[in-house]
């Protein structure tokens, strides 16, 4: 891992030029050999802050940092109270008693006067598909939920919790000059409502999804998102043959990220970055590839994420021509108001997109969609994207809707169904007055 101090430079010169000399200019980093050495701006007047958890000793890390920088304040400028989730692992949370005993040992430290910054006091929500995600080594790709509730000291919908408190009392007891209880006195946790079931009574079948799309290429090659200046969303990718193909291997080992594969326009199942990458597939002669970016990785060596197929694509033996046969769908889903809905009959193939309505009686109040009856997917609320959904693999269950988002009167819901339908008595999602982030670890 090489240090590149022209980068830096070049970017303190930067900020300089555009904010002035009495911006006070800073760098955060781990507190390890490698950090302080290839992270602060040396012989600059550039200050140097190091990044810690409870789970460090405060001591450590600050002796080290003045062996790097013999004078200026001493700062902790990401403190951790708990931590990011991913897809299919626990709810990250730390106990309020840890956090504010080692955040109480630094307000009192004997090392001198510290200052500590709480990242994140307040997590909030990934709404859309701002997500991210993770990736310390291959092939463990890991995709950040919609909530980053982050166990910090205000909840996702900005509700004080008892690690507030404990934070509050400590800061009360170390640097009382700081607190302002008529102010505080103030703080009050928002209004929720439970507004029950949300039935869905329409849809677009699949492969209706292709009537969102903001930019459509006939027999044009196998295009990456960058490549189609596509961010976000998915892209659907669909190749005809001239004879059937029987019972046949896929295999896709670069997906970036998660391909539904349809036969025919039947769902035949899914290939993941992280899980299985071939899949048998029953007769058809138009293969279907319907691609979703499921969060870009946002930090380490892995940071350069193309999204949508980049290597080869196999059928049995045979490599598929990735070159100029290909029609492709470009699905940012940034407009669900284009959907040409019909009246739900029956149980729709995974693919669908459903809508319903709910009605509100007065001010709307904070709520969330209860996604247990279905497997994966988004949720869009009177055109805005909430975020994904995936029960079946946690850690959760629930999606924040602010009560901003709402309108007294008729509200729409709609749920794009990726993975798998539930039966048609369960076509509904409900409103409940609660989270569920998931259990802790």
């Amino acid at each position: 891992k090489a240090c590149d101090f022209d980068y830096m430079t070049y970017l303190t010169n930067l900020m300089r030029k555009h904010l002035g000399e009495n911006a006070v200019l800073y760098t955060a980093d781990g507190w390890d050999m490698h950090h302080l050495i290839c992270g602060p701006i040396h012989n600059s007047n550039v200050l140097t802050t190091v990044n810690f958890g409870p789970n460090s000793d405060h001591l450590s890390a600050f002796h080290r940092l003045r062996s790097f920088q013999g004078h200026g304040p001493l700062v902790n400028s990401e403190f951790y109270p708990g931590w990011l989730d991913h897809w299919g692992e626990p709810h990250q949370c730390k106990s309020s008693n840890f956090v504010e005993t080692e955040f109480s040992k630094m307000l009192s430290s004997s090392i001198g006067n510290v200052f500590v910054n709480f990242y994140m006091f307040f997590g909030g929500t990934n709404f859309a598909f701002y997500n991210g995600a993770n990736m310390a080594s291959e092939p463990k790709y890991q995709p950040d939920p919609t909530s980053y509730d982050y166990d910090a000291p205000l909840t996702e919908c900005g509700d004080t919790t008892q690690k507030y408190y404990a934070i509050r009392n400590a800061i009360k007891k170390h640097r009382p000059h700081l607190i302002d209880e008529h102010l505080l006195s103030k703080v009050v946790n928002s209004t929720k409502q439970g507004y029950g079931r949300v039935n869905f009574k329409q849809v677009v079948n699949y492969p209706g999804i292709k009537s969102l799309a903001t930019k459509q290429l006939n027999k044009g090659p196998l295009f990456t998102f960058e490549e189609l200046q596509q961010d976000y969303g998915f892209v659907l990718y669909e190749k005809s043959y001239s004879n059937y193909y029987h019972n046949v291997e896929l295999e896709i080992p670069e997906p970036r990220d998660m391909v539904y594969v349809f036969a025919d326009d039947k769902y035949a199942g899914k290939i993941y970055r992280s899980d299985n990458k071939k899949l048998v597939l029953p007769s058809f002669r138009k293969l279907s590839l319907l691609v979703e970016n499921m969060g870009r990785i946002n930090y380490g060596p892995f940071i350069h994420d193309y999204k949508g197929i980049i290597g080869e694509i196999k059928l049995g033996e045979e490599v598929v021509s990735k070159g100029a046969d290909w029609n492709i769908w470009s699905l940012p889903l940034n407009n669900t108001n284009l959907a040409q809905y019909e009246v739900l009959h029956t149980k729709p193939e995974p693919g669908s997109i459903l809508r319903g309505e709910f009605t509100i009686h007065g001010k709307p109040a904070d709520t969330w969609v209860k996604t247990s009856r279905f497997s994966k997917g988004v949720i869009f609320v009177n055109g805005r994207n909430i975020g994904r959904y995936w029960p079946t693999v946690g850690p959760q269950k629930h999606l924040y809707i602010p009560s901003v988002f709402l309108n007294t009167g008729t509200n729409e819901l709609v749920l794009l169904e990726l993975l798998q339908m539930p039966s048609e008595r369960d076509l509904f999602v409900e409103l409940v007055d609660y989270p569920d982030v998931g259990s802790c670890n």
